[in-house]
């Protein structure tokens, strides 16, 4: 990888590349080989290209890499399959709409409709208050 690079000059070549095995040791080969193919194409944020990485940013990409080879390997989670649910009577999506525009006679008609329904009593009764 360092070859994708200009030479930086007073660098011990040797000594560079025993840092980045020591930065990458235990990382995977191909977590590795995606974090040079990042670096030399260029696409690491950050990261000025006349330059070759240290040693640290380049285990920091691999790490990222091995990462994201982890998630990809998992299996994956199906949401389970939607169950069908009563359709709701034209008659009644007509009254809902009518009572969330406002209309009394709608919010009295709902109430009868659903007199278990907590929220549709309140509404109906506020409605009744505000006549009368």
């Amino acid at each position: 990888m360092l070859s994708g690079f200009p030479a930086s000059a007073g660098i011990d070549p040797d000594m560079q590349i025993r840092a980045y095995l020591v930065a990458i040791d235990g990382i995977p080969a191909e977590a590795v080989w995606r974090a040079a193919r990042l670096f030399l194409s260029g696409k690491v944020k950050d990261h000025n290209r006349a330059f070759a990485p240290s040693s640290a940013s380049f285990a920091e990409i691999a790490r990222q890499q091995q990462a994201v080879m982890t998630a990809q390997s998992r299996p994956r989670v199906e949401a389970p399959p939607e169950q069908p649910q009563p359709k709701v009577a034209a008659e009644k999506m007509r009254l809902l709409r009518q009572a969330a525009n406002g209309s009394r006679s709608a919010k009295r008609a709902l109430a009868e409709m659903f007199p278990d329904n907590p929220v549709i009593a309140k509404a109906a009764r506020d409605a009744q208050e505000a006549v009368g």
